[in-house]
């Protein structure tokens, strides 16, 4: 009872965080001048962004998801000399918008971290995962304009051009919602994969110890070991290094058994928290819904308030006049002549 009541209150305290971040930045976003406003949502957001915003964030979109299709026809043997200089002008082409869109995220970053000062925020960006992909997805392109490279470097850089391919996460809300899985349930996580790669490692020394003298061409050393405990662990079994041994064979056994319950566990820490994630997400939502649904009831009761008090008014406002008429004339006039007074 108390972890699953300190768990809510570290949920809790997490969704007031992101509310009071979510507020901070929103007012950041309100404040700042209006070209800097749409690049931001330009960049991260388009559903609020005009027209011309709009596009820019499209076509950047469409820009990464064209490096992921070019790619297969790049590696492709025998390329035409023409397809060649096309598909080298499109990844200049993209290298240059890879860098403006880095730039442009280094400026709108104080609008992005609404709890960090300007120049914090920034280095937060630079520093952030985020930022190192988006400086790895167009830096050693750029370096090998100016910079003479060998045929291998060439070949790392290509390598490393596919870093492109994970600035697609940016659009898809699934693989956003992996990420903050991961984040929620970092310990459970590591801790189910520190207890596999234990029974990884003593499974391969125990394996080498009894199939080494059996078949030492196939266990020679003690990565082979490792190399059998990961293919058995996981489940692939690809067959090609197996114990012959008695001793082996039950050895094996007990590891497959164990591995079924093992490898579970980490699947079903992402399960629940994929659930619990959209979950949050839908009672967000409801809030939204249920805060909007006040706020306009609220407007609607304010105006018929206003009304019902400004008719009020207008029908008191005659009678109010016609009775202080009938007092005035009600009260007697004094006759102040002498005549009177002595009587």
């Amino acid at each position: 009872m108390e972890s699953d009541d300190k768990s809510e209150r570290d949920e809790e305290r997490e969704r007031h965080r992101e509310r009071v971040d979510r507020f901070r930045r929103r007012l950041k976003v309100s404040r700042a001048p209006e070209f800097k406003r749409q690049t931001f949502y330009a960049l991260e957001n388009l559903r609020k962004a005009n027209w011309p915003a709009k596009i820019v964030g499209g076509a950047l979109f469409t820009l990464i998801l064209l490096n992921a299709v070019v790619v297969f026809f790049s590696t492709q043997p025998g390329l035409d000399p023409v397809a060649a200089s096309v598909i080298q002008g499109f990844y200049r082409f993209s290298t240059v918008c890879f860098c403006l869109e880095y730039l442009a995220r280094i400026w709108i970053a104080d609008l992005a971290y609404g709890n960090c000062s300007p120049s914090r925020a920034r280095l937060r960006y630079i520093f952030s995962p985020w930022g190192i992909i988006d400086l790895l997805s167009f830096g050693p392109n750029l370096v090998a304009w100016f910079v003479p490279i060998t045929p291998q470097v060439q070949d790392i850089i290509s390598v490393v051009r596919l870093v492109r391919l994970v600035k697609i996460s940016r659009y898809m809300r699934g693989l956003r919602t992996i990420g903050r899985v991961i984040a929620k349930h970092y310990h459970e996580i590591v801790a189910a994969f520190l207890v596999i790669a234990m029974l990884v490692v003593v499974s391969s020394v125990v394996m080498y110890e009894i199939e080494h003298p059996a078949q030492p061409d196939k266990f020679n050393n003690l990565l082979s070991g490792v190399y059998w405990a990961v293919t058995t662990v996981t489940g692939t079994g690809y067959g090609d290094l197996v114990p012959i041994t008695p001793a082996g064979r039950i050895v094996g056994s007990v590891i497959m058994f164990l591995s079924v319950a093992l490898v579970a566990i980490p699947g079903g820490i992402f399960s629940a928290g994929f659930v619990a994630e959209f979950q949050n997400a839908n009672l967000r939502k409801i809030e939204r819904d249920v805060r909007r649904e006040d706020a306009r009831q609220d407007g609607r009761d304010e105006q018929e308030r206003t009304a019902q008090k400004g008719g009020s008014d207008s029908d008191g406002s005659a009678p109010a006049q016609e009775g202080g008429t009938a007092s005035a004339d009600e009260v007697p006039v004094q006759d102040s002549s002498p005549n009177v007074q002595q009587k």
